[in-house]
């Protein structure tokens, strides 16, 4: 256990960072397996956050919460804020908004990087997302970091002895949201995610997945350029001469091959030591977040490529009744947080111009977007069934032309 900012911090918070990597779950082990489901991505979204909205705490202290899940409110409302931005729900909306007022309630100032960034996700859905309470409590936090004592450094200095991993995925988080409010130090929470990837390595308790949400956090904070990640000297030996450039093909080589056991899915340790441990729901969908940002800085067929392959792996994922296992082959534990993680990658992993969130740019997207031309009366975020795609306001040629841009192909943001 460490102290972060007074708030005592359990190593393994993120659920199956409760799970050590292993065959058999140390926590409550669903034995029943149920088949694949082959959901559309519309249908898993509307499916996991049905249920999730179905069994949120709605009364008493624990209001906005989810049973025997609190700490990690952070990563189920932020899921719900992509449901809510995908299929223009009200119930996910409230939902998502629920679980902020219960971060605001339980944390006092004092943020995990999960639940920094859900409030992020809360203020770029808010009415004005330049003014709203979940933008107030970024900028309080980071500017109460900055000038408290031994500032954002010493703050930081706080992840010193805890999982490397755990340390990376938390930081990852950070770094958003400190460029979503253009906090005056987000170039060294940047900075030091960097470092902080550095150490990580396969005695980590999941170094793919950290690399994972390193990447995702790197590509959209800025360049994936020639800067070292291994520039002290003093980094695991994996790390040696890589740089940032480097990031999407390492998480690459990590993804099972098609014709393999778990194709599409990925391996838990850079060594791929042991065959058999691929396959984790987490390592997944933060390896994919990880290619779907690189591949919005840099539009490349090999990551489109493995992006659908890692998508029919998380469908698959995916039970009827909205339930995400600890594993893809849905064996292993089942707790919330992988629910709302879900949800965050499900909404990325769209593609642009995909209306009916059926996997595909097609002849029925069309007819929605014929439906709703030349509309200039769009929200911000359910905006007239999706068809205004540069968020403009209105429905028009820019539209079309990303459409046909996008037809048959294309990722999402």
């Amino acid at each position: 256990m460490v102290i972060l900012n007074g708030k005592k911090v359990f190593i393994l918070k993120n659920m199956r960072l409760f799970s050590l990597k292993i065959g058999v779950s140390v926590l409550i082990t669903l034995l029943i397996q149920s088949p694949s489901t082959a959901l559309s991505i519309g249908e898993a979204i509307e499916t996991i956050a049905n249920r999730l909205e179905a069994e949120q705490i709605k009364n008493g202290h624990s209001k906005g919460s989810w049973p025997g899940e609190p700490s990690l409110t952070g990563s189920i409302a932020a899921g719900m804020v992509s449901a809510y931005e995908r299929k223009c729900k009200i119930d996910y909306q409230r939902s998502a908004q629920w679980g902020g007022d219960y971060i605001l309630w339980a944390a006092q100032g004092s943020f995990f990087g999960d639940e920094i960034y859900t409030m992020t996700r809360l203020s770029q859905i808010a009415s004005d997302p330049c003014d709203n309470q979940w933008r107030t409590a970024i900028d309080n936090f980071y500017y109460n970091v900055k000038y408290g004592a031994g500032g954002s450094e010493g703050y930081i200095s706080n992840f010193q002895g805890i999982d490397s991993s755990t340390a990376v995925f938390y930081m990852a988080n950070l770094v958003v949201a400190a460029y979503y409010i253009n906090s005056e130090d987000k170039q060294i929470w940047r900075q030091e995610l960097i470092n902080m990837l550095s150490q990580v390595n396969d005695t980590s308790c999941y170094p793919v997945m950290a690399l994972g949400a390193a990447t995702w956090a790197l590509a959209l904070t800025g360049p994936l350029d020639d800067t070292s990640i291994h520039s002290s000297g003093e980094g695991a030996p994996y790390w040696k001469l890589k740089k940032l450039s480097d990031l999407p093909d390492l998480l690459l080589s990590h993804q099972v091959k098609d014709g393999q056991p778990g194709a599409g899915s990925f391996y838990w340790q850079f060594g791929h030591t042991d065959k058999s441990l691929n396959g984790y729901t987490e390592d997944t969908i933060f390896a994919t977040r990880g290619l779907i940002a690189a591949y919005w800085v840099n539009p490349d067929p090999n990551l489109e490529s493995a992006i659908i392959s890692a998508r029919t792996a998380l469908l698959d994922g995916i039970s009827s009744d909205g339930r995400v296992w600890e594993r893809l082959s849905q064996e292993g534990s089942v707790f919330y947080t992988y629910s709302g993680e879900m949800l965050q990658v499900l909404g990325e992993i769209v593609f642009l111009g995909d209306l009916d969130l059926d996997g595909e740019v097609n002849y029925s997207d069309y007819a929605i977007f014929v439906n709703n031309w030349n509309d200039s009366d769009c929200n911000e975020y359910c905006c007239c069934y999706g068809a205004d795609l540069d968020k403009n306001g209105k429905v028009d040629f820019v539209d079309v032309k990303i459409m046909a841009d996008n037809w048959l192909n294309g990722v999402s943001r």
